[in-house]
């Protein structure tokens, strides 16, 4: 069932908003569902680029809001039933983040307590259906110029400044992708180095910004939008890649599940890359943590070099290969998060200081798109 002339509900990601069999050899454009083009276009009596009828993000929220029309209130981190979106919601999110709860075990030696734990069971559990979602402390700010953490190559300050849209991440048309997520976003326009020039011994900056490396998520048998556990990281509800054969062996580049092994489903193997092709220096390698310059390259391409002076020393984010590894969906939602940021530390000394020394955060009380209040995101993973 179609309506507003034809755009619905997504029956697989890549195709909600295709207005043409593009399989079938003889397709009369009259009875393909044609008129579609006109619920977001004008051709001559547009009021925004690509002659859309109205600006982003009012545009997409025209379906993708309260009234039902699409199968997922972006908005309101909701279906239309009230089920709580796996990616949070730009106005509003169901993120039960004060109630986030996991199992502790003592670990013996000897039989007796040597002060450290094993966890187990994380759950950090959505809003139910008949409770309303919350106002988002921190989301992808969309319509409106912001800064892009992490993008520039190395040593140029915070960020560069972008005005991301719902089509910057987004393909409204399709493409057969998880999500119908772009392969390159829009504005993730440079490389983590700058050009080298050609006597290694001047090097020069140059600053016109480069196109990043294409990455590409495969589409998921199984489409899942919604969660009850905002820690379950496989975004369609599952780790593996169903269609895989049983003897692929998979890697990411830093590690590897060996053969006979299932591989993580498209999304969960290439979410790091891809969100990393705007946060470029957020990507980080194993021991990151205590190397400087662990897993950026020297502008020769080698690696272990040049250390950002913003972005040294790195959480991991990179482990695409195992349930709970830390990529950037283990602690972070894509569109926006209502986690309370309220507690002890985490006001100025929770802030961001670029290379001159200069305080210049989001706001103080942001959660930067975290599930879980007061950084307890942490805790999720490390008994400490």
């Amino acid at each position: 069932m179609f309506t507003m002339g034809g755009v619905g509900p997504a029956q697989a990601d890549g195709g909600p908003h295709v207005s043409h069999q593009a399989t079938v050899a003889g397709n009369l454009v009259v009875s393909d569902a044609a008129g579609r083009c006109a619920t977001c276009h004008r051709a001559h009596t547009a009021k925004a680029s690509f002659l859309l009828i109205q600006a982003e993000p009012a545009l997409c929220y025209t379906c993708h809001d309260s009234t039902g029309i699409a199968s997922t209130d972006v908005q309101d981190g909701q279906t239309p039933g009230g089920l709580a979106l796996r990616g949070g919601g730009f106005d509003k999110a169901k993120i039960d983040s004060g109630n986030a709860s996991r199992d502790w075990t003592a670990n013996l030696v000897n039989g007796v307590a040597d002060g450290t734990f094993t966890g187990s069971n994380p759950v950090v559990p959505a809003l139910g259906t008949a409770v309303a979602g919350q106002s988002t402390t921190s989301r992808h700010q969309i319509g409106t110029p912001g800064t892009e953490w992490g993008n520039g190559y190395l040593n140029s300050g915070v960020g560069q400044g972008v005005t991301l849209e719902c089509t910057s991440c987004h393909d409204p048309h399709g493409n057969g992708n998880f999500r119908i997520l772009k392969a390159t976003p829009s504005n993730s326009q440079w490389k983590l180095v700058p050009p080298v020039a050609d006597n290694p011994a001047t090097r020069s900056v140059d600053e016109s910004l480069t196109p990043a490396v294409n990455v590409v998520i495969p589409d998921s048998t199984t489409q899942g939008y919604t969660t009850t556990n905002y820690w379950s990281p496989g975004a369609n509800g599952s780790l593996t890649n169903v269609g895989a054969p049983g003897g692929t062996a998979f890697t990411n580049g830093t590690s590897s599940v060996g053969t006979g092994a299932a591989a993580p489903d498209g999304y969960i193997q290439n979410i790091a890359a891809w969100c990393t092709t705007c946060h470029t220096r957020y990507l980080a390698s194993s021991k990151s943590y205590k190397n400087a310059n662990q897993g950026y390259p020297t502008v020769d391409g080698a690696t272990g070099g040049t250390v950002d002076t913003t972005y040294t020393y790195r959480h991991r984010s990179d482990a695409n290969y195992k349930q709970n590894a830390a990529n950037c969906i283990t602690c972070h939602v894509s569109h926006g998060s209502n986690a309370a940021i309220n507690g002890a530390g985490m006001g100025s000394a929770d802030q961001v200081r670029d290379p001159g020394g200069l305080i210049t955060p989001p706001a103080a009380s942001s959660s930067r798109l975290l599930r879980v209040n007061n950084r307890g995101t942490c805790e999720m993973c490390h008994s400490v």
